[in-house]
């Protein structure tokens, strides 16, 4: 049989209409624990997009939104719960269906729905009577499976032996741990009066022979109940990171067109969004204290102070970055920049030498070091300095050219931006420092 007759006729199969379905059809809630976890998750994502969002753009920048983390995410569970339950509705069922052949795109308030002689979900629906088998994966995944594919609606049970030799076809399958004990079995028994030849695997066997439905249902509750504790945690955190970014950036901005006081302002204001920022916060370590959020709060701190004239507590700021970036070597050509124009070309030179080592397959902090043996020692030292970089980028990179095949040239992955660019030609080609 090939794959579009057996496709066609499992369409055709859960598509089947039952005749006798005169009660009305018990839907099947999914467990509180997963329900909680599914909006905590949706929850999640639409903060995240809210996130990005004012992370892009500066159209916010008159609202003080450090208070406004925790009613944000109040306020999007309700609006991720109607989501969730759109997913249900026969228009987006409709939509996904080339995606999900019929299934909802997301389970969340409902598992499937019991008729009386037919199951359904989403816009599938199969009889019990032709549903021969009930598998239940090592992936947790209910497979309902059927051999109505390959005997068509020969039911009769004197062939019932010969029909039970014949393997099954997968109908389509469900995660199972997604509803409680006693419904898991509901669905089961409710089979089993339809089709007492129905067979299930030893795994579903003994899954449903577990007894302690209290325990599970808990420990998913609980579960959700921590996923939302984040969450608010993750609101009342991210908003205050905003917040003082926005502060150190607005105070660099005032500070770049000599607007000293409101400069001091706005660092003023970032300093405290700081201190008060959750004492008892986990989200509020991982922005502030720790890893690459972190570091880019210092760097944003720093150049604030660096541009309000503040310069040695500048370079401390931005020591204190490189310790919770220590291979960020752009932080170390920003220490090597302000280092020299401090009048410390020695430190600068470690800075860039350190640079070097981390990146060993970049031409950028060359370039500083080129430049800056340049305004020591003159241009025949610095070209010579040129010279032994381009030898080992050669022996370690380029290699011997021509190449094989043409057009497999390797290239150093070198990116400028504005402050490498003046630093390094600045001084290679004595060019007037431009504001």
């Amino acid at each position: 049989m090939t794959k579009e007759v057996q496709k066609s006729k499992n369409e055709e199969l859960v598509k089947e209409e039952p005749t006798d379905d005169s009660h009305p059809n018990r839907p099947i809630p999914t467990a509180w624990g997963y329900r909680g976890f599914v909006l905590v998750s949706a929850a999640f994502i639409i903060f995240e997009l809210i996130f990005v969002s004012l992370y892009s753009t500066t159209s916010w920048f008159s609202t003080d939104i450090r208070y406004l983390g925790i009613p944000v995410v109040l306020v999007l569970l309700p609006v991720a719960h109607q989501i969730l339950l759109s997913f249900d509705r026969k228009p987006l069922l409709i939509a996904v269906s080339p995606l999900r052949n019929g299934l909802p795109l997301i389970l969340y308030w409902n598992w499937l729905t019991l008729g009386e002689s037919a199951l359904s979900i989403g816009l599938r629906k199969v009889a019990y009577s032709s549903i021969d088998e009930l598998k239940l994966t090592i992936w947790g995944n209910l497979h309902i499976r059927t051999r109505a594919i390959r005997r068509g609606n020969d039911l009769s049970s004197a062939n019932a032996d010969a029909q039970t030799a014949e393997p099954t076809d997968l109908i389509f399958k469900l995660p199972l741990g997604v509803v409680s004990p006693q419904f898991q079995r509901q669905l089961v028994d409710t089979v089993k009066q339809a089709n007492p030849h129905l067979v299930t695997n030893k795994r579903l066997v003994k899954k449903l022979a577990q007894q302690d439905i209290s325990a599970s249902q808990m420990i998913g509750v609980m579960g959700a109940a921590i996923m939302l504790m984040v969450l608010i945690d993750l609101g009342q955190s991210s908003y205050t990171y905003l917040d003082v970014l926005k502060n150190y950036y607005n105070a660099d901005l005032s500070a770049r067109k000599n607007k000293q006081a409101d400069a001091e302002k706005y660092f003023g204001q970032a300093e405290i969004l700081m201190r008060e920022a959750l004492p008892m916060s986990w989200i509020k370590t991982k922005f502030f204290e720790e890893g690459n959020g972190a570091s880019g709060v210092k760097i944003a701190r720093a150049e604030a102070l660096w541009h309000m004239g503040k310069q040695q507590e500048a370079i401390e700021t931005c020591r204190e970055a490189l310790k919770l970036s220590p291979k960020a070597f752009r932080i170390n050509l920003r220490l090597a920049r302000w280092l020299n124009a401090t009048n410390a070309p020695a430190d600068a030179r470690k800075e860039v030498e350190e640079a070097m080592e981390i990146k060993k397959d970049s031409f950028l902090p060359r370039g500083y070091m080129v430049a800056l043996e340049d305004e020591r020692t003159g241009s025949a030292e610095a070209q010579k300095r040129y010279e032994t970089y381009l030898k080992e980028l050669d022996e370690e990179l380029f290699g011997e050219e021509p190449v094989w095949p043409p057009g497999g040239e390797r290239f150093l992955h070198d990116i400028w931006y504005r402050e490498d660019l003046t630093f390094v030609f600045d001084r290679l080609l004595k060019l007037v420092r431009r504001s």
